[in-house]
């Protein structure tokens, strides 16, 4: 029997948890849970899982089956991803993994040996959803990395509540891939809204872009004509459409604004179901996000 893949969505207002198994007609939902976390440690600086977290995290651990495969991902305040170009002839992992090894130096900063690294192969153009039987090739690799010590400190905090994460991915990474999931429209720009903050991301017909912006005292529909401004201004490209997820909005959304469900992506639900699938989609996305072993850094 496949064992349950359980995506942990931590953020600054508690933490979202979605559970999915494999059967033989598609993807079960077996177990979802919000649970709110009230802390008096500021997370602007420094996005460390809070004190409070701790045991709220070891309680609803204890009530899922002992054997299960976890999966994270890390805050976007904290990675920076950049994209390399690939040549148009194919490169095998191996060459890929090189290929990443000496661009790093580049693309980044920070010394090599600071930074945990990964990375992984993308289209820019999915080839699922274009009229055509010739698949695309992917076209370039997304790089991540995030200081190793950061790292350290989410792993050591999960572990206290018997939490071991067996991959840790990234926000935009993971948005990107769940809206291709659920079958969003491929021109759309993806919003998703944090407590603090907002993020925009590509969608996965475009080349790979994201940015975290705070919120800045503007409401919802002031954020997102603002998103689409930032793409335009960075791509060229005026998003016609935009998915929303994350937060509920505290406006009306425009017409061209289309809050989207995770939840279309899996074959097999039962009742009851979140109120606001949209504040899942990072939780579920981690859920559903394949085993490293056709991609690796």
């Amino acid at each position: 029997m496949q064992i349950w893949q359980v995506g942990l969505d931590i953020q600054e207002n508690g933490f979202y948890a979605l559970a999915v198994q494999r059967q033989r007609y598609g993807w079960q939902l077996r177990h979802w849970c919000f649970q709110p976390v009230y802390s008096t440690q500021s997370q602007v600086m420094m996005p460390v899982i809070s004190a409070e977290m701790i045991p709220l995290l070891r309680q609803w651990r204890r009530k899922l089956p002992k054997r299960i495969s976890v999966r994270i991902a890390l805050p976007a305040s904290s990675i920076l991803q950049q994209s390399i170009p690939l040549p148009e002839q194919k490169l095998s992992r191996q060459e890929q993994s090189w290929l990443v090894d000496a661009s790093l130096s580049k693309l980044f900063p920070l010394a090599a040996k600071e930074l945990a690294i990964d990375y992984r192969v993308v289209n820019s153009i999915n080839s699922a959803y274009l009229m055509t039987e010739k698949p695309e090739q992917p076209d370039e690799i997304v790089v991540s990395a995030a200081r190793r010590a950061e790292v350290q400190q989410w792993l050591g905090a999960l572990a206290q509540a018997d939490i071991f994460p067996e991959i840790i991915d990234t926000v935009p990474c993971v948005l990107r891939a769940m809206a291709e999931s659920a079958g969003v429209v491929q021109n759309d720009l993806l919003f998703h809204q944090l407590t603090r903050q907002f993020l925009l991301v590509s969608s996965a017909k475009q080349p790979f872009f994201y940015r975290l912006q705070p919120n800045e005292m503007m409401n919802s529909v002031e954020r997102i004509a603002s998103a689409i401004q930032i793409y335009q201004q960075v791509s060229g490209v005026i998003a016609a459409q935009v998915g929303y997820s994350g937060l509920d909005s505290d406006m009306p959304l425009p017409p061209n604004v289309n809050r989207w469900s995770p939840l279309a992506a899996l074959q097999q639900l039962s009742a009851p179901l979140p109120d606001s699938p949209h504040q899942f989609v990072l939780a579920c996305g981690l859920a559903l996000r394949q085993e490293d072993n056709d991609a690796s850094g």
